[in-house]
């Protein structure tokens, strides 16, 4: 069977992986990091789980609805995601958007990214530092310098400075040169994650607020305790995902980690905190403050290109979203691209 390497396991990757697994090829996927899932990501505090990245996740498709459904344990979030206006106004906002099916699970979202991987081969903290010409297969080098093998073929997910980065550093075919400068158009948003545990809940009609025009310094407020078994009863988890102008702003300032009570609050965060108060009411003194940093939160724009010859990409920089279904629809449209590859 022919190899395929995925650098990235992300929802995309894993995806990828999954749909190449089953139609008889070797995918074996490289992932930076500790884990699985890129920004479908869950951290727990105690007795408290919550998603810190990616929210839910939408099944507007059947072939999206059967995955999610096939983990056996995913639940929906019942109530509706409301506007949040520049000036603090709250209103209901499109029904047609608000009260679409919103899945999650009880564990986490990362959930579903595991069950993904589950029988894949993943390599994790294995960083790909590029790509060279190997015969008529390309061969990866990982940054500490170990050959990571020669593949028929190589999907990139990772995002777009990471994936130039790889590209161009290789020895590689001249016209990869037109993918890198394609890539290099793609702009993405940062994101700082603010998650704050509450002795009480807000008494609020919403599970989530959006600021759907990009003027408020908070893009998305949630009551992650809204979601099945992921905080003990009475007990508030509020999700602030921050704008990118505000992320810019503070990225130095604010970093990644949890404060107790005992820790003083960096000013921007301690802000947040007074925005949040100003939004739902006053829930008391936060249990725990937990800070996540998103650097290439979301794409603003999608790149034209699908990859050169048997270099693929997929991911949010194709989407053009960060969206979790969108990355999976990606990541399934370049196993097609690569199975129609390797069988020509």
């Amino acid at each position: 069977m022919k190899s395929v390497a995925i650098v990235g396991a992300g929802m995309a990757g894993l995806a990828a992986a999954r749909a190449l697994a089953t139609a008889d090829f070797t995918p074996v996927v490289f992932e930076k990091s500790r884990g699985v899932g890129g920004r479908a990501a869950t951290r727990r505090i105690g007795d408290i789980r919550f998603d810190h990245g990616a929210q839910y996740v939408k099944t507007p498709t059947q072939p999206l609805r059967d995955l999610i459904v096939a983990t056996g344990d995913a639940v929906t979030i019942d109530r509706p995601v409301w506007v949040l206006t520049s000036t603090d106004q709250i209103t209901p906002g499109d029904p047609s958007h608000a009260d679409e099916e919103k899945w999650t699970w009880p564990s986490g979202i990362t959930r579903l990214a595991k069950h993904l991987a589950d029988g894949l081969t993943v390599q994790l903290e294995t960083t790909v530092a590029r790509i060279d010409v190997c015969d008529d297969d390309y061969r990866l080098t990982a940054a500490d310098g170990r050959d990571l093998g020669c593949f028929a073929a190589v999907l990139l997910t990772a995002p777009a400075p990471q994936t130039v980065a790889i590209l161009a550093a290789g020895d590689l075919p001249p016209q990869v040169a037109t993918l890198c400068a394609s890539l290099q158009t793609v702009r993405y948003r940062r994101s700082i994650s603010i998650t704050v545990a509450y002795p009480r809940r807000p008494a609020v009609p919403w599970y989530a607020l959006v600021n759907a025009d990009r003027q408020h310094s908070i893009s998305w407020l949630a009551c992650e305790h809204d979601k099945p078994g992921r905080a003990p009863a009475g007990c508030g988890v509020l999700i602030a995902q921050m704008s990118d102008t505000w992320a810019t702003m503070h990225w130095d300032a604010v970093q990644k980690g949890t404060l107790m009570p005992t820790e003083p609050l960096p000013s921007p965060v301690s802000e947040v905190l007074t925005a949040i108060r100003h939004l739902v009411g006053d829930l008391g003194e936060p249990l725990w403050v937990n800070l996540q940093r998103w650097r290439y939160a979301l794409p603003d724009m999608a790149t034209p290109l699908t990859g050169i010859d048997r270099l693929v990409i997929a991911g949010d920089m194709v989407a053009g979203q960060g969206r979790v279904h969108l990355a999976i629809e990606s990541g399934w449209r370049a196993a097609n691209q690569i199975r129609a590859l390797l069988t020509e």
